[in-house]
């Protein structure tokens, strides 16, 4: 009986998303709120991985499958988890199906729709919405039964909630935004190097200053030099990646937020917010000193990006650095930029484990190992960040996966990512706005127009705002 319910509910899950995707920039607010069935919910109540009641008798073999995603660099890292985690666990094996971000959920889903869902996950945004229909475990309910795992232990804000009492899981790791240079480039223009500290952060025009003078066209002339020639740009002094992740802080630097204070009215639309993505926009439109969407389309990831020299620094999600550390390029690490308060966030996902999982015990003792940096620290010495409080404080715990002789840790790690991060962290947009996935795909859509320079972020946002306004409901951490 179990099982039925589980495959109806997977299925009901895929057709929601679907049309979740197919209407976000829409109306399409009243499939956002869509609950599972009460009576359903109930059905799956007490299952347990802590319970015992696995359907796995001791010792027999049990096959995982988990899906996940990531670079070249992060699959290596996480298959020699596995390795580890197996070794371990003799009586387990793990069926690893790596999918590329881009096609995660797509891939997923077709695994949903085929009764084939994973047992466990990497996850994002997305989650929230399998939570409320009662496909995934809640975290909190698996902790009382396990005393091992305690909340307090975590990171503030590292927490995925579909409610009060319902959570999809910490971080599995942290990641944050982070500002990568190629020293190179700077040291052939005389500038010098992004600073490390919080408190010295560049302000906004120092800032720009700084990537005019790492901006160069065809000629070698900058943007102030009489002739030149923004059309024909081959080293912009920056590139930021044009989503929440590069946006945010400046944002939240400017006293602005995602949402109001009480959570009430989409705050993008704020005169704090919108000066802030208007900044951002100005980069490329009016300084020309950060390539446009179209142009920034024929420019590499970040590790390339920099190790080709054509930009100087990127605003990008810190999990660039384990490709930075593989590449042959004299790089490093600075704090972002700031308008008025140094601010930033952690982000990450969290491993869900689904109810039709036939062996969830043994699921959960995966998921505790791969977020166990003791487990998997080499995959925090250059791509991960720890989620559990006490390796930012103990200071041996620190220098195991933030030392700066590390490979993907360059000088200044610890003031500029760890410390700036640690100490001035709000909450993620991503995991602490309800709906969020609905409505950052409209915010996406405006913004497009803002970088294009056919609008301005205050123009555009307004719009936004009235097509969200059903959707805004709060948020979960704050």
């Amino acid at each position: 009986m179990r099982k039925n319910t589980g495959r109806t509910r997977l299925m009901l899950l895929f057709l929601l998303i679907m049309a979740l995707l197919v209407t976000a920039c829409g109306a399409g607010g009243n499939n956002a709120n869509t609950k599972a069935d009460t009576s359903q919910e109930n059905n799956q109540e007490g299952n347990s991985p802590a319970s015992g009641d696995t359907g796995t008798a001791a010792g027999e073999k049990v096959k995982l499958k988990f899906t996940f995603w990531g670079s070249p660099q992060e699959k290596q890292a996480v298959e020699d988890a596995i390795k580890a985690f197996e070794a371990k666990n003799p009586n387990v094996t793990i069926d690893s199906i790596h999918i590329p971000g881009t096609d995660f959920l797509q891939k997923l889903n077709a695994m949903i729709a085929g009764n084939e869902a994973p047992d466990l996950s990497y996850s994002a945004a997305w989650k929230l919405k399998m939570g409320e229909e009662g496909l995934i475990y809640n975290f909190f309910d698996l902790m009382k039964e396990d005393p091992s795992i305690k909340k307090e232990d975590y990171l503030q804000y590292a927490w995925w909630n579909w409610d009060t009492d319902k959570s999809a899981g910490p971080y599995q790791a942290s990641v944050v935004p982070s500002l990568m240079y190629n020293a190179d480039l700077f040291k052939e223009a005389g500038v010098e190097l992004p600073p490390t500290k919080a408190e010295e952060a560049w302000q906004w025009d120092e800032f720009v200053e700084t990537a005019k003078k790492l901006t160069l066209d065809r000629n070698g002339k900058h943007p102030d030099d009489p002739g030149f020639d923004p059309k024909n740009i081959k080293q912009y002094g920056v590139k930021f990646s044009l989503s929440w992740l590069s946006y945010m802080p400046l944002v939240l630097s400017n006293g602005g937020d995602y949402l109001t204070e009480d959570g009430k009215e989409f705050g993008l639309s704020k005169p704090e917010a919108t000066e802030a993505i208007q900044k951002i926009a100005d980069l490329i439109n009016v300084y020309h000193v950060a390539p446009s969407p179209v142009q920034a389309s024929s420019i590499p990831a970040p590790a390339t990006a920099l190790q080709s020299r054509k930009v100087a620094m990127v605003i990008d999600g810190s999990w660039n650095h384990l490709d930075l550390s593989k590449a042959n390029i004299n790089w490093g690490v600075g704090v972002l930029p700031v308008l008025k308060d140094y601010k930033t966030f952690f982000l990450g996902g969290s491993l869900i484990i689904f109810k039709s999982s036939k062996h969830p015990k043994e699921a959960w003792e995966f998921s505790k190992f791969l977020t166990d940096p003791e487990n998997v620290l080499e995959l925090h010495q250059g791509l991960w960040m720890p989620q559990l409080k006490q390796w930012y404080e103990d200071p041996k715990l620190v220098d195991s996966w933030a030392n700066e002789e590390l490979p993907g840790r360059p000088a200044g790690f610890q003031d500029a990512v760890m410390r700036s991060t640690y100490e001035h962290a709000e909450p993620s947009a991503e995991n602490n706005v309800r709906n969020f996935v609905e409505i950052d795909a409209a915010v996406t859509a405006g913004l497009d127009q803002v970088w294009l320079g056919t609008k301005t972020a205050a123009e555009a946002m307004k719009e936004v705002e009235a097509k969200v306004k059903p959707l805004v409901k709060g948020t979960y951490l704050k």
